[in-house]
This record gives structure tokens, C-alpha cells and sequence, in this order.
């Protein structure tokens, strides 16, 4: 079958032996409909040469056609983050989410744990339920955030991440904006709800990863106020110190998606996909067959030209 990696000559579709199912509640193959490129997957190429199929954000349908999404994460079920319930944050998960430290979802087929599955609601079309994950990030921050409602909101960076923050803020949200450095950003967070920042905010969630971005979400957060991290930093990131103490700001970081009483965040996300279809109709700029991988991860990683989310889909 069909696989992308990223190999000595960059990104390539390769052949790769065809899964199989693993022992009963192992694992479970999962026929992939659609897979996006995430921000995280366009860093990874810069490590140089993969011996793993990348992909954590797909979609796709079991033997028996149910359609399911697929939470990526591995985690080891022994260490005192997994017994507490808190298996999003297992100490030696990462080396082991698919599509980084095992195979993932960019390909034509690929096992996923049955506890990995996450059943999709009527109405999500496959080709778009690969937003889960993404979506299902942002609605873990969202959560974390504690929002009640009538808050002022403002999501700092438009890329895929940040326009999903700004679609599972924008039930429980007072005033909703958004910081955008692209039209083609700009106007999807228009489509989504999101106006023009002007003056303070309760919570600012920062979702660009970069030193200027984290001082604009100082500069909008009232004093007292709370700058929520949905964004993955790959290097340090100097704190503005002195503006974030005066005004005695609150950090938290949010850290992929987890469960809670009522569910999951990959649940509410799968949910509010299809409650919402004009989400998957803003953020999905760019869909590709498997065998134009190469020509997507070009497309994906220039944002000038208006890509947000770019999807793949396997049997296109």
C-alpha cells in the first residue's frame, strides 16, 4: 500500500507492507479517508529523514465501515499520568504518537489501538473528520481555559489551531477576536465569528508559538486576566516579565486533549464538527490525492497564499 514519509529526497509516497489487525483490543485497522498536515508535521521535516508514515490528525472506516477518527496518542497505561486518569500527559507517550514515534494516518491504512477510536456523529463527513484532532486541541484548551460565558476572547495566531479556537470558543464566548497576520486567516475568522481585537480581554489564547505573538497576548489580556497556551513553542520563548507581573497575569499551557465527567475533548470536537459543517467548509482551503503528498506539504507550509488546512485523501 500507499504510505508518505519523509525521506533523503524529502517527502515521498512509498510502498509499505499492508497492516493487520493486532491481538483482540490491540488494534484495530482503520481504512484512512482523510489525513491533514498539521503545522507540527511541516517542523518535523526539518529533523531530516523519518523511519515512521507520518500523519496524526485522520480519519477513516473500520472493516466493518464504521467511520471513526482516531486520537494518535500511545500512552504507556502504567505511569502515574495514565493511572490518573491524565493519559494525554504519560511520561513516555511521545515517543510513540502515530505519525511521529510509530506509523500514522498518511497512508492508505494503518492500526490504531480500539481504545484510540473515536465514533463520529451523524452529519461529519469523513473527508472533513480529520479536524477532530485539531479541533479536539482546541476544544481541551477551551475547557482549561474554564470559560463560562460572556467572556471577552481573543485567540492570538490563525493558523489552523487558532481559527479552531476560535470555532469551540465561540459557543460559550462574549465578544470573540482574533489576531491574524493573512487575509485569507482574517477572513476565515470572520467566517467563523471572530471580529478585530479592540481593548482588553478575560482570556487570550496564544496560538502561534513566537516570541511576538506571546507579547501581543500580554498586551490584550486584563490585568488579572489569563493567556492560555494552545500553541507547540519548538525553541524558548523570552517571557514580557515585567507587563505580565504587573498586571498579574495567569499562564497555563494545554497540552493535545483529554477526557473528562461528561466525555472527551475528541467527542465534543467530533461533535461540534457536525453540529457546525461551516468549521470544515473555512478551515479545509486545500484537499489532495495520497499520491500528491509532496505537492501538498508545498502548498501547506505557504500560508501567504492562503493555505489553512491541508487534506489528504487516500483513494481520492
Amino acid at each position: 500500500m500507499q504510505a508518505v514519509r519523509n525521506t533523503e529526497r524529502g517527502i515521498e509516497v512509498v510502498q509499505v507492507d499492508e497492516p493487520v489487525d493486532g491481538p483482540a483490543g490491540a488494534g484495530q485497522v482503520v481504512q484512512v479517508r482523510s489525513a491533514g498536515i498539521c503545522g507540527s508535521d511541516l517542523h518535523l521535516l526539518s529533523f531530516g529523514p523519518m523511519p515512521v508514515t507520518l500523519g496524526h490528525e485522520f480519519a477513516g472506516v473500520l472493516d466493518d465501515g464504521t467511520p471513526v477518527a482516531v486520537d494518535p496518542n500511545v500512552p504507556c497505561g502504567e505511569c502515574d499520568q495514565c493511572l490518573g486518569g491524565s493519559t494525554h500527559r504519560c511520561r513516555t507517550g511521545a515517543q510513540r504518537v502515530l505519525g511521529v514515534g510509530a506509523d500514522g494516518g498518511m497512508a492508505d491504512a494503518v492500526v490504531a489501538r480500539a481504545a484510540s477510536l473515536v465514533p463520529l456523529p451523524d452529519g461529519l463527513r469523513l473527508e472533513d473528520a480529520c479536524l477532530v484532532e485539531p479541533l479536539g486541541v482546541a476544544a481541551h484548551g477551551v475547557r482549561l481555559a474554564g470559560l463560562t460565558g460572556g467572556e471577552r476572547v481573543a485567540v492570538v495566531g490563525a493558523g489552523s489551531i487558532g481559527l479552531a479556537a476560535v470555532a469551540a470558543s465561540r459557543p460559550v464566548a462574549g465578544d470573540l477576536d482574533l489576531v491574524a497576520r493573512h487575509d485569507a486567516q482574517r477572513a476565515a475568522g470572520e467566517r467563523l465569528g471572530a471580529g478585530n481585537v479592540n481593548g482588553e480581554y478575560d482570556v487570550v489564547f496564544e496560538c502561534a508559538g513566537t516570541e511576538p505573538a506571546l507579547v501581543t497576548a500580554v498586551e490584550l489580556c486584563r490585568p488579572g486576566g489569563l493567556v492560555l497556551f494552545l500553541s507547540t513553542p519548538w525553541t524558548s520563548i523570552p517571557m514580557p516579565g515585567f507587563a505580565a507581573s504587573m498586571q498579574e497575569l495567569g499562564f497555563r499551557w494545554s497540552f493535545t486533549y483529554g477526557r473528562h465527567e461528561h466525555g472527551s475533548d475528541l467527542g465534543d470536537a467530533a461533535a461540534l464538527l457536525a453540529a457546525t459543517p461551516e468549521i470544515a467548509d473555512t478551515l479545509v482551503t486545500h484537499r489532495f490525492p495520497l499520491e500528491d503528498a509532496a505537492e501538498a506539504f508545498r502548498v501547506a507550509a505557504d500560508r501567504a497564499s492562503g493555505a489553512i488546512k491541508v487534506v489528504l485523501e487516500p483513494g481520492a
